[in-house]
């Protein structure tokens, strides 16, 4: 009873007005970003940078009561960033060896990096391998020296990440293609049902 008190007219009008809602909802969501000045739950600010470098590389890490250790793989060389664990400043002049499977290789201390960098190609190369790896890690200063160590799992979704990093900023197609389809769809059936009606 209630469809025939409506007709085909308002029907339209009515499921035109739904959709512009719906539609004009998904979209709104897609864009919307806190504003400038917005507070979160704690008062810190949101629209601010936080100052801190991501990297998607594989790393890994490892502490002891003297020394403090990252280390991030790129393809050709191992970054290590070794820091006093009391005071988190970076210690220079220490000599660090890496030992992984049946492969060892001395770390130097670059002056432009601020870390150490290791280059041995076969031990990057092994590095690089897909799976886990134990790293043992052998560091000496003038008066601490201690083994630390970590281990390093690479798997095919470190590297994958890399490239496909900025696709936030793509053109929502899905979303297009779908509201389409349903403008077409409803204005074809309306059309339909009109010339039904004539």
């Amino acid at each position: 009873m209630f469809f025939k008190l409506l007709s085909l007219h308002s029907w339209q009008r009515l499921t035109a007005q739904s959709m512009c809602v719906v539609l004009f909802s998904l979209a709104l969501s897609k864009v919307v970003n806190a504003s400038p000045g917005a507070h979160g739950p704690n008062g810190e600010h949101l629209d601010t940078s936080k100052g801190v470098l991501t990297s998607s590389k594989p790393k890994f890490e490892s502490f002891t009561e003297s020394f403090e250790v990252l280390g991030e793989l790129y393809d050709s060389k191992l970054v290590i960033y070794l820091h006093d664990f009391k005071t988190n400043k970076p210690i220079e002049n220490a000599s660090i060896e890496l030992e992984t499977d049946d492969l060892s290789a001395e770390a130097v201390y670059s002056d432009i990096e601020q870390a150490y960098l290791l280059t041995e190609e076969k031990v990057i190369e092994r590095l690089n391998a897909e799976g886990g790896h134990e790293i043992v890690l052998t560091i000496m200063t003038e008066n601490y020296g201690d083994l630390l160590v970590a281990n390093l799992n690479i798997s095919n979704t470190s590297y994958e990440s890399d490239h496909h990093n900025d696709d936030h900023h793509h053109i929502p197609w899905l979303e297009i293609f779908v509201a389409l389809i349903v403008f077409i769809t409803g204005f074809l059936l309306g059309r339909v049902k009109k010339e039904k009606k004539s």
